[in-house]
């Protein structure tokens, strides 16, 4: 048992997170004979890890859309050039009214409104919006201009490929950003659930610039962790 699960009981943890939430980490515990506590100290590790690796990505998408796109309408405010990428004419205003709130936010805490500002406070969501099918020929078709930069490292050129790889790491991080559970009951499904993630997160990242794939894989603490897995209490008490 660890010095953090001698601390505290299961009893308080539940008190603390409601045994609803923890019930999840009941199950997974008995399933592999570890301790709960363990598992949900390790949970949230694990978790803070892969948003580590997440935010590289994100960010990394973000660059490479916003570079390609201010490329393409010659102006840095890109998100404003609706007349080139019709951001707006098959979803209302959406798009534009999500610009617009961003810009009052950055009024409203004393900045001056500029572009850099405004894409760095992008959600996630609006980045997988300006991959939807409805922009495939606006804004998919700069993106894999080669005059604009193009995507030399993404052959396959298929805009609904590379959404779902995008939208599968907006779900992980939102499942991470609301504090939800990747263990499992069985632990070759968790494995296997981690290992897809993870994959994915490569993929994107690989997809936009090898490089710097190479280097967020290389500063990551995922396997690390995952190697740090809660072990029975047996196989434990053996070593």
């Amino acid at each position: 048992m660890s010095q953090e699960s001698q601390q505290v009981s299961l009893a308080d943890l539940q008190r603390w997170f409601s045994a609803e939430r923890m019930s999840t980490y009941v199950q997974s515990a008995q399933s592999t004979d570890c301790n709960p506590v363990d598992l949900y100290i390790w949970n949230g590790r694990l978790s803070k890890a892969l948003l580590e690796d997440i935010a590289h990505v994100e960010v990394l998408l973000r660059n490479f859309i916003s570079e390609r796109l201010a490329k393409e309408s010659s102006r840095d405010d890109w998100y404003n050039d609706d007349a080139k990428f019709h951001f707006n004419s098959s979803r209302g205003n959406r798009f534009e009214n999500s610009i617009i709130e961003i810009e009052r936010q950055i009024v409203r805490s004393g900045n001056t409104v500029t572009p850099g500002r405004v894409i760095a406070d992008m959600s996630l969501g609006s980045w997988c919006f300006l991959l939807s099918g409805r922009l495939e020929q606006t804004v998919w078709k700069a993106l894999r201009n080669p005059v604009n930069g193009g995507m030399p490292n993404y052959l396959l050129r298929k805009r609904a490929t590379f959404e779902r790889h995008v939208a599968m790491m907006r779900e992980l991080r939102n499942r991470l950003s609301h504090q939800e559970h990747i263990v499992l009951s069985d632990l070759a499904q968790e494995n296997q659930y981690l290992d897809d993630q993870y994959d994915n997160l490569c993929w994107v990242a690989r997809s936009i610039e090898a490089k710097a794939a190479d280097w967020i894989h290389s500063q990551s603490r995922v396997a690390t962790l995952r190697g740090q897995r809660p072990k029975s209490r047996l196989r434990a008490g053996l070593q």
